[in-house]
């Protein structure tokens, strides 16, 4: 036997895929692909396998699932899912039910009900053909994450509690009652709103997460429904949109959506005509020192796809600007996570181009937060992370407006009296500086480094 194993980690948005199978049958299986397909074939040829089976442990709301994509690139993979009594699936597929087995060789894979983060959610065990009965890992999807579980108010709050319940059993009566060497292979991981802190290890071990996962060491119901209500956070409003768009099935793409070049006229043509969201993936500092008026700075990181996702209208089409030309693949590959497809046009050249074709342009002023310390008193100073970061300590006299809430809650800051933004690193402080820039503040400023720095600069903090 020679196992075929191989991680696709989607940094930033916090997913992650597998390919698993055996050399000497040729065959393999995905684990929840994302949209953006081609690792996954590349890895099966560097191995000598095909992938004939495409499993989706449930139906995601973080990420737009690539399992018609992939099935199309193929051409012969039968994709599977947890039964549903709840959603109707928009495409063929196997509903896998509780004990259902797939054959890839040498080893094999068995499904097991593990509602609680969704209904329809199964957990994958790995076996070997030598061991039919005592697995050596398990896929778990969504239920089971490192140092923590999958949120479970993803139906709402009427039905949350009945969630949670369906998680509590899933924990105590599946997980708990596997042997303590076995693997666990999350598919949501650090960085991904799925679940709260979650660790930023890989895998981990059922015997580790029951004695340090905080939710596997509950004894009680209501002690885990506790520590669950504490640490909820919020939705992103992008959840309820792909839960559709992955329970009819996401559209199959031909290849990575084609992006027309523009030149700047041509650029600046577009963006007055098409009434495009102008999206500037370039970082911080260099958006700060000059960008097109109105754009959003949404820098090419990970995180793109999440912030897109947030902060994006799905009905509007984007231009972009990137920080260089051979970046615009990787990043309509980000969009592309969240379903962000109606892209129109990328500025050729980006900024430069801009520049020399004599256009106008913004600026937003970047400080340390040296400067923003000697000036705190004298500026509105706007905390953007989540509500627990908040909690978890801030900046005197700073205001918090969570970076989604912003739009809603511009009324609440004075327009004529200048702003500084910050977050932990400066990556939302930037996408809320431009949000306010573009609504008319006259006095914006970003604080790149953000909280990180000012905790390294031991500057006071306030709880």
């Amino acid at each position: 036997m020679s196992l075929v194993f191989e991680r696709v980690v989607s940094k930033g948005i916090g997913d992650i895929s597998y390919v698993i199978g055996d050399e000497a049958s040729g065959l393999a299986a995905v684990i929840d692909p994302r949209p953006d397909c081609d690792a996954y074939i590349q890895l099966a040829r560097e191995h000598n396998v095909t992938i004939r089976h495409i499993i989706q442990t449930h139906i995601h709301e973080d990420f737009v699932s690539g399992v018609r994509q992939l099935a199309a690139g193929v051409g012969n993979a039968i994709i599977h899912a947890g039964h549903s009594d709840e959603d109707t699936y928009g495409y063929e597929l196997d509903q896998l039910r509780e004990g259902d087995k797939i054959d890839l060789g040498s080893i094999s894979l068995t499904a097991r009900n593990t509602p609680g983060h969704t209904p329809e959610h199964i957990a994958v065990l790995i076996h070997e053909r030598s061991s039919p009965d005592d697995p050596y890992a398990v896929f778990t999807g969504g239920s089971l994450l490192v140092n923590a579980v999958g949120r479970s108010d993803l139906l709402g709050q009427k039905r949350f509690e009945e969630m949670l319940h369906k998680q509590y059993d899933t924990l105590t009566n599946v997980y708990a009652k596997l042997s303590g060497g076995v693997i666990i292979h999350p598919t949501h991981g650090y960085g991904s709103a799925c679940g709260p802190a979650i660790g930023d290890r890989f895998s981990s071990t059922i015997g580790y997460e029951h004695s340090h996962n905080p939710y596997m060491k509950c004894s009680s119901f209501g002690e885990f429904k506790d520590l669950s209500v504490r640490n909820t956070t919020p939705r992103p409003t992008y959840y309820p949109r792909l839960k559709i768009t992955n329970t009819q099935g996401a559209r199959i793409e031909n290849n990575t959506p084609i992006v027309p070049g523009c030149t700047a006229k041509e650029f600046e043509q577009l963006i007055r005509s098409k009434q495009c969201a102008i999206v500037d993936t370039r970082s911080m500092l260099e958006f700060g020192g000059g960008h097109i008026a109105d754009a959003i700075n949404i820098e090419d990181k990970g995180e793109l796809s999440v912030w897109a996702g947030w902060m994006l209208d799905p009905e509007q089409p984007l231009a972009i600007v990137l920080r260089s030309d051979h970046k615009l693949d990787e990043v309509v590959s980000l969009f592309r996570r969240t379903g962000f497809t109606n892209i129109l046009g990328y500025l050729v050249g980006g900024m430069g181009s801009w520049v020399r074709a004599g256009l106008t342009m913004d600026h937003i002023r970047q400080i340390d937060v040296h400067e923003l310390y000697r000036n705190h008193k004298t500026v509105q100073v706007l905390d953007v992370r989540s509500p627990l970061e908040w909690k978890s300590g801030h900046i005197p006299n700073a205001k918090h407006i969570y970076l989604p809430d912003l739009p809603k809650h511009m009324g609440e800051l004075d327009k004529k009296v200048p702003v500084a933004t910050y977050c932990n690193t400066g990556y939302r402080a930037s996408i809320a500086s431009s949000l306010l820039k573009q609504a008319g503040f006259l006095d914006v400023k970003n604080v790149p480094g953000s909280w990180k720095a000012w905790i390294k600069a031991e500057l006071p903090i306030e709880k």
